[in-house]
């Protein structure tokens, strides 16, 4: 009985564990970010990261300075600077009848910017999948303060084994899309990402 209480307990204190945030990068999602910065000599592309002429996903040696637009060169209100510096965690809780408590806490965000969080899954041959962590899109989102940060508490019915994928989502329309992500690229723009425990 104390063998299995002791792992009980470890189960638990590994569930309450915070996970970090990452900024979302081509080295931990194996896609250039859907954010771009002006670049005269860039050429149009087409497909999973579509974006017109004259735009391209920043690199590492941009100046944070550099302003950050969509795939179509409209701004997202955010420089390069502010994207890189964003941050968070997050706690994964057993709840009732299989679902997870979700709580997390964010800081670097875009001032009063709207934000979702989604599980990204690969979908075989049709690409990358993602899912309001809800499942319905109803309580996946917030909008950021004006001092930046962010938090969120969402009750998911979604199973997430370790491994899975959490990514926050910009949203620079300021619009929920429920069950959808959005437009990549357009008006939803993967900022942060965490695996499960």
């Amino acid at each position: 009985m104390l063998a299995a209480a002791t792992v009980l307990l470890t189960l638990i204190a590994v569930t309450f564990q915070p996970v970090t945030f990452q900024p979302v990068t081509a080295a931990n999602t194996a896609q250039p970010p859907q954010v771009f910065v002006r670049d005269a000599s860039a050429q149009a592309q087409a497909g999973d990261n579509a974006h017109d002429f004259g735009l391209r996903p920043p690199a590492d040696n941009d100046s944070d300075a550099a302003p950050l637009f969509n795939a179509h060169g409209d701004s997202i209100r955010s420089g390069l600077g502010v994207w890189r510096t964003a941050a968070g965690t997050a706690t994964f809780e057993p709840g009732p009848q299989g679902a997870t408590t979700v709580k997390a806490q964010f800081r670097g965000l875009i001032p009063n910017g709207r934000y979702s969080l989604f599980v990204r899954q690969l979908a075989g041959r049709t690409g990358t999948a993602f899912t309001p962590l809800d499942l319905v899109g109803a309580t996946n989102n917030f909008t950021a303060g004006p001092d930046s940060t962010g938090a969120i508490v969402v009750s998911s019915p979604l199973q997430m084994p370790a491994g899975s994928t959490i990514v926050l989502v910009y949203h620079s329309d300021s619009t929920d899309h429920q069950s959808s992500i959005g437009v990549l690229g357009t008006n939803a723009h993967p900022q942060l990402i965490t695996r499960v425990p």
